[in-house]
């Protein structure tokens, strides 16, 4: 997953995300929607958080003294690790903030069960959203300005009682907290950064020649080693290729002209 940086460069959130990702639990994603709201609401906060004025360090220490103590430790980190990043303008950190909560929903799902975890919070999301987009009703209560969040989510749990956890929250945050967005349209940009994150399950291989069932079996165990998850492999077929497999999984791009483990791939591919 990424999300805008300075100058037009990409943040890439699972990179900058993966020491928290694989323990991640909602508690935590929950903590930077937090954090994300507080900035929205604290312009002068957002600019010194984001001002390339002062050095990391100085925005990192400005971080700790204001959140320390108000949210968790796991969140403080979060930040951190983002304030160390580059946005493009001062609204760029708040939402690679929502970004981030989004993927350590995901995550958390994921831990809990592993991609089927992950496709039921895609689904809870989606569901959600076309319930929103087929009922001006639902939508202008979901919208309007004088409804508490309390009552927004009482009117959420008789719509949607079987949501996941991970689903609720992404939809808890969707409805009360849009950041200026459509609820229905927030959640089909959750959907879409699910959607990128359910490709790290994914492996895409791009071959000269045909394979056979038993390589392709022998492909997802070796990948499903290398990932320490098991992938689901899909292949393609292009007699053009130079260099061997092309593989990608997620956002890492294996191809033969660089790739160690693709060479012990294709040996044993052909074993």
């Amino acid at each position: 997953m990424t999300a805008a940086g300075s100058d037009g460069n990409q943040v890439n959130l699972s990179r900058v995300l993966e020491r928290w990702t694989g323990s991640a639990q909602p508690h935590l994603a929950r903590d930077v929607f937090g954090i994300a709201a507080v900035l929205d609401e604290q312009g002068s906060l957002r600019r010194a958080l984001t001002d390339p004025a002062h050095s990391d360090d100085q925005r990192v220490a400005l971080a700790w003294r204001i959140f320390e103590g108000h949210t968790s430790r796991e969140a403080c980190e979060v930040l951190e690790a983002l304030v160390r990043q580059r946005w493009s303008g001062e609204g760029g950190m708040a939402d690679g903030l929502e970004a981030a909560g989004v993927l350590l929903a995901g995550s958390a799902a994921e831990n809990r069960a592993g991609a089927q975890g992950l496709d039921n919070v895609v689904d809870d999301v989606l569901s959600a959203q076309a319930l929103l987009d087929s009922d001006a009703e639902l939508q202008r209560a979901f919208t309007d300005a004088r409804a508490s969040n309390e009552a927004k989510l009482r009117l959420l749990d008789r719509i949607a009682p079987s949501l996941s956890e991970e689903g609720r929250l992404l939809v808890e945050q969707a409805v009360t907290n849009p950041r200026g967005a459509l609820p229905q349209r927030l959640l089909g940009t959750f959907a879409d950064h699910l959607a990128a994150q359910r490709d790290r399950w994914i492996a895409r291989v791009v071959t000269p020649v045909e394979l056979d069932q038993n390589q392709v079996e022998r492909l997802r165990s070796s990948l499903g080693r290398i990932y320490g998850r098991d992938l689901k492999v899909v292949t393609d077929l292009d007699r053009s290729l130079v260099g061997g497999l092309r593989i990608t999984v997620g956002d890492e791009v294996i191809d033969g002209s660089v790739a160690t483990r693709l060479n012990e791939l294709q040996l044993k591919l052909g074993a």
